[in-house]
């Protein structure tokens, strides 16, 4: 029989790149060139654009959180839903965690009211402490976490709006941190509000926010920011940039306006009416490839007391859906009618829901000099 050993490179990288992250952990330790190739940044990219996309879920139950891996194309299965372990030296420190943004595998997680924040990858079970976060409140950060492909750095974007007398945010600075030089850079200010204080949606490893700029517009009636738009973080100038919103009536300070992400591309969410509306941006950046993808009507159109977090496009043509605060469902645009996902048979609050890959992505600093 033949060994590994024996096979052309070729054949036993392709055989490599097939396998889960957990087994090549493991293979990591057959012999130095296996170790060599598998922590190389060319594997490491290869295997990453074969991974599957997954739901990294958040439970909260008599304050301490659990996190759970979502394999939302095969729930069915009974390995769909697994517990991850996210061991540190703190016993303490999944209490009051919340996830705060995703990127190649890596997430970014917030302890204490985030007081601390971590990059963590959950499938290598590397995390990283963050230095402290100059000029910051809690109450109204905003954050993002990209890739600067360039420079082969992962990129931590806080947004600390500047509040009034009365309590109300206005402009806001900007704050980034780089991995690959562990510190954090003050790079000017966002002049706009953003919508859904907490986290960002990410698009080829960017940052977007959906933004609000009608106060700043009164005061500079030169401004050409539009009133309600979508801006994402350009991490090669240090800029925050527009992205073209389809050609259609929004709904100004509409609480269900909202971003997601189906198949890789960039989708705008909002009702109008009874119905909610749907739109894809099947060509990035490309406004005229706008289009309505779905018209939701029925009970999963309106809930008045909850946000509805879109989080994916199941292959099946169902959707996820997260009820902020809630459950996640799954929900069939065709027979409008849904059904709870259980993550957990323990009573747990859901905390948080976001898409995440598995990868091997490396967060030692030595990795990116």
């Amino acid at each position: 029989m033949a060994q590994m050993r024996d096979l052309p490179h070729e054949i036993a990288v392709d055989i490599l790149l097939r396998l889960p992250v957990k087994s090549l952990l493991r293979f990591r330790c057959v012999c130095r060139s296996w170790y060599a190739l598998i922590c190389s940044p060319q594997f490491v990219a290869l295997h990453y654009k074969r991974a599957t996309q997954k739901l990294i879920v958040a439970t909260e139950c008599s304050r301490n959180i659990s996190l759970y891996s979502v394999d939302y194309d095969g729930v069915d299965n009974e390995n769909a839903i697994q517990e991850l372990d996210f061991s540190t030296d703190d016993p303490n420190l999944l209490k009051y965690a919340a996830i705060l943004g995703s990127c190649n595998g890596l997430l970014l997680v917030g302890v204490y009211q985030d007081s601390f924040l971590y990059l963590w990858n959950p499938s290598t079970r590397e995390y990283k402490e963050l230095p402290d976060c100059p000029d910051s409140e809690y109450d109204y950060r905003v954050y993002g976490l990209g890739y600067h492909s360039r420079f082969d750095d992962y990129k931590v974007v806080v947004i600390n709006p500047v509040v009034n007398e009365v309590g109300f945010p206005q402009s806001s600075h900007v704050i980034v941190y780089s991995l690959k030089t562990h510190s954090w850079k003050c790079v000017g200010e966002f002049p706009c509000r953003i919508l859904h204080y907490g986290t960002s949606i990410n698009i080829h490893g960017v940052p977007h926010w959906l933004m609000n700029c009608e106060d700043h517009r009164e005061e500079d009636s030169d401004s050409n920011l539009p009133a309600l738009g979508i801006s994402y973080f350009d991490f090669e100038n240090e800029l925050f940039e527009e992205v073209p919103g389809p050609d259609c009536e929004w709904p100004n300070n509409n609480p269900t306006l909202d971003l997601a992400v189906f198949g890789g591309c960039l989708c705008l969410t909002f009702i109008r009416g009874e119905n909610r509306e749907i739109w894809i941006m099947k060509e990035y950046g490309i406004k005229e490839s706008w289009v309505k993808l779905f018209n939701i009507m029925g009970l999963i159109a309106y809930q008045p007391f909850h946000r509805l977090n879109f989080l994916a496009l199941m292959k099946c043509g169902d959707l996820l859906v997260q009820i902020v605060g809630k459950k996640l469902v799954v929900y069939s645009p065709n027979k409008n009618v849904y059904k709870e996902m259980v993550i957990s048979r323990e009573k747990k609050k859901l905390e948080s829901a976001m898409l995440y890959v598995e990868s091997l992505v490396p967060l030692r600093r030595e990795a990116y000099r």
